[in-house]
């Protein structure tokens, strides 16, 4: 990957990726990469991307395909480039592949996908971004969206100057304005250097995810939960919430790498360091003033807060701004608008409230009526209700020390505990013939 002289890392990075079919697609679209591969933590750069692809029959997976395939690798060759240019000119070589593709036969006419890259190197985030994948930034209890959707919707809020929720209803939440193949070229966001911090999490992501699971609940998961059990707990969230399409997440916590002893950036705001000559000036003059006071020489005590006045307008002009270690000069100016969204989650006890309530929905999950499995069809063509129940018998202590925690206001603890459980529920349903068919009411969303 493109970089300048090696040195060893102040920052690791475990990055864990789920990609899923979701409830009501017969294929899956998305396409993720995590580069380097592997469980171990990253040290070094890491490259993380997400695509979802559209087009009829299988266009929409191929052209994910390939831009998984082609963007990473690309950015690794570029070698002695500024990585913001080298990223730039991965995408592009991803959009030219795919609309080449694109425009071989009329079965993948129109293709596309979108691409939301996530590149972690010299201390600091850079991304690249063309669609409506998402990356999100958590730090200290605020989640912070460092991606524009290039949605119908957002470019209508943006152009209006409004938020996107004050978009009217009628407008279709899934008409997306850019992505990578349909054209010959394509506009890519760049946004960055974003500087690092030991404790960051990101999190990429399909609008699989983004458009069922709010903001405030994916937020209080990635704070409580580990990598890989906030990844899972996202997908399965999405799918109760009736999964109605495919859903990739990548989540990536920063750590202090063991090997850096004390060489790690802190991501410090700045401060200002005073001369310590005025900062003696000054108590000298305050003290004079007060003794002179006590004295009744208050000619005298004039004087000193003459003197002190002089004292701190010297300590002020001569301040030294003290700022946090600058980022590598290849990484470049700062490029974009983001964060573009921010939600604080500091409260959990919203995000556990609606985690009990989806867990009491699913201890009393009955499909009797109305859910068939395939080898109970009956015959003339009247099928027959399968006396299919979800057993709740295994997750029945752990649902009670869960509501336990949630009652005494641990609402940590008990985010843990209904997550444990719906992992497990859902992996016993998953296993069930294969149908997922657990949500038989309605439209088989659990809210």
């Amino acid at each position: 990957m493109p970089s300048t002289t090696p040195s060893p890392p102040a920052l690791v990075v475990h990055a864990v990726s789920r990609t899923d079919i979701g409830m009501r697609r017969s294929t899956n679209q998305d396409a993720v990469s995590v580069v380097p591969a592997g469980e171990s933590p990253i040290e070094g750069d890491a490259f993380l991307m997400v695509a979802d692809g559209m087009g009829a029959h299988a266009a929409g997976e191929l052209a994910s395909k390939i831009a998984v395939d082609t963007i990473p690798l690309a950015y690794a060759k570029s070698r002695g480039e500024a990585p913001p240019a080298a990223l730039r000119q991965a995408i592009r070589q991803a959009n030219d592949k795919i609309h080449q593709k694109g425009c071989s036969s009329t079965e993948f006419h129109g293709m596309g996908t979108t691409c939301s890259c996530l590149v972690l190197t010299q201390g600091a985030a850079i991304v690249g971004h063309v669609g409506d994948s998402r990356v999100y930034r958590l730090r200290h209890r605020v989640l912070e969206q460092l991606t524009f959707d290039h949605s119908l919707v957002w470019e209508m809020a943006a152009a209006s100057k409004v938020s996107a929720d004050r978009v009217p209803a009628c407008i279709p939440k899934n008409v997306i304005t850019r992505s990578l193949g349909p054209h010959e070229t394509v506009m890519i966001d760049l946004e960055g250097p974003h500087e690092l911090c030991d404790g960051d999490i990101f999190l990429l992501c399909s609008d699989g995810l983004s458009g069922v699971v709010e903001d405030p609940m994916a937020g209080s998961l990635l704070s409580v939960l580990e990598p890989e059990a906030a990844a899972e707990a996202l997908v399965n969230l999405a799918n109760l919430r009736g999964g109605p399409d495919n859903i990739s997440v990548i989540v990536a916590r920063v750590q202090k790498s063991q090997s850096a002893a004390g060489c790690c950036h802190k991501g410090a705001a700045g401060s200002d360091t005073l001369p310590a000559a005025g900062i003696a000036l000054a108590a000298a003059c305050t003290v004079a003033i007060l003794v002179s006071i006590s004295s009744g020489a208050f000619g005298a005590a004039l004087l000193f807060a003459m003197g002190l006045g002089a004292a701190l307008m010297y300590t002020l002009a001569r301040r030294q701004p003290t700022r946090a270690a600058a980022l590598p000069p290849m990484l470049g100016e700062a490029l974009g608008n983001g964060p573009y969204r921010r939600t604080e989650c500091g409260d959990h006890a919203a995000a556990a409230g609606d985690l009990r309530d989806l867990v009491r929905e699913l201890s009393s999950l009955r499909s009797e009526e109305d859910t068939v499995r395939p080898e109970d069809a009956a015959t003339n063509g009247h099928p027959k209700a399968a006396p299919y129940y979800l057993d709740w018998e295994p997750f029945r202590a752990l649902q009670q020390t869960a509501d336990a925690a949630f009652e005494r206001g641990d609402h940590l603890g008990a985010i843990k505990h209904y997550a444990e459980i719906i992992a497990d529920a859902m992996a016993l349903v998953r296993g069930d013939d294969n149908t997922r068919r657990y949500a038989a009411h309605g439209d088989g969303v659990i809210s």
